[in-house]
């Protein structure tokens, strides 16, 4: 589900999502351990376990250990029945709720960090922390016997500072006291890469000609938004989602729904009786364009303030300290520049951030 090519099925696929601890778990790849100078073979069905004294990996071994091996997860996404804004399938049976995951234990992380994701502090997906408790399980397992003491962290965000982010922890964090080993990796999100010169030309040009700060703010929003909101809901598998007559439709319903609705004061009307969520005039493209701009006096969305405004309101929060320290060094289109090359250079949607540690005591 989770392919590396994927554009960020992410937060759509594990949406259908959720480890639940009656995970099983199958691993098919590199032992974690030691195991392999015993010459013994791991197939798909064998569990991690040590086979004696070893020591315990640097951090810098774990993380190339936890990027080669690959598990399998079978889990549960029943707890979204409990939301206001999911509507139960029609057809239902004792599978509905259930879905198989795979990729590596930092793929797993890194996808947990973004279905975590949260808007100014509030989480948009109901099974966000339980998938990230079942990730933390998973990971776990997989070196179980190894006597490893680990703490992974997945960070996402699309620029620094966001208060649109997204985190997912494994492991234990380790003492004060302890001898920490530590390693910094990425790994892709899914989402596109913000064309950083394009910004910064868009941002110069909305502050040109008698243009504001909010102007400029307003055009890189835009431009933030865009790849975010494609990120998050991918066009093509979100229409053929949104055309489906089971789960996966009205999981990206919810999906929709409840990401507007953190977002702000506004809300796509019910999806039964409103386009472009309607199964039968579904149209994917145009529910995300009311995602990141809204529709003034709209339709199907009762106000504009959608994603990109959101994202160009936080902007300056973002960025404050130094938008203060280049007002005070910088004016008119210098001025202008330095503060579009602060936020360019910050921009990281298409990748999450994973730190290893590893320690003894």
């Amino acid at each position: 589900m989770f392919d590396d090519d994927r554009a960020i099925s992410t937060v759509m696929d594990v949406a259908l999502a959720l480890l639940f601890i009656t995970a099983s778990i199958m691993i098919v790849g590199t032992y974690l351990g030691t195991v392999a100078d015993s010459g013994d073979e791991l197939d798909a069905e064998t569990p991690i376990a040590a086979t004696g004294d070893h020591e315990p990996q640097s951090a810098t071994q774990l993380t190339e250990s936890l990027s080669e091996s690959t598990i399998t997860t079978e889990y549960n996404v029943s707890d979204v029945r409990d939301e206001s804004q999911f509507s139960e399938p029609v057809i239902t049976d004792n599978t509905t709720y259930i879905r198989t995951d795979h990729g590596t234990p930092l793929r797993l992380l890194a996808d947990a960090a973004i279905v975590n994701y949260r808007i100014d502090g509030d989480r948009v997906l109901v099974y966000g922390e339980e998938f990230e408790d079942a990730v933390d399980w998973s990971i776990r397992h997989t070196l179980l016997g190894t006597e490893q003491r680990f703490y992974l962290t997945a960070t996402w965000e699309p620029y620094e500072g966001s208060a649109l982010n997204g985190t997912a922890t494994a492991g234990e964090r380790p003492p004060a006291t302890a001898d920490v080993s530590s390693t910094t990796t990425t790994v892709e999100s899914g989402m596109e890469t913000v064309n950083q010169t394009a910004l910064e030309a868009q941002w110069v040009n909305a502050s040109a000609d008698g243009g504001s700060d909010a102007d400029a703010y307003a055009a890189a929003g835009d431009t933030i938004g865009a790849v975010v909101v494609e990120g998050l809901f991918p066009p093509e598998q979100s229409q053929y989602a949104l055309e489906d007559q089971g789960i996966d439709r009205e999981l990206t319903v919810y999906q929709y729904k409840s990401t507007v609705d953190t977002i702000g004061d506004f809300s796509f009307r019910s999806a039964d009786t409103h386009p472009p969520l309607v199964r039968s005039e579904a149209h994917a493209e145009a529910a995300n364009q009311k995602v990141r701009v809204g529709q003034e006096g709209g339709y199907d969305i009762t106000d504009a303030d959608a994603l990109a405004a959101w994202i160009a309101d936080d902007i300056p929060q973002a960025f404050d300290e130094e938008f203060d320290a280049i007002d005070e060094t910088y004016d008119g289109e210098d001025r202008d520049r330095a503060k579009a090359e602060v936020v360019s250079e910050s921009l990281s949607p298409e990748s999450v951030t994973i730190t290893v540690q590893t320690w003894t005591e």
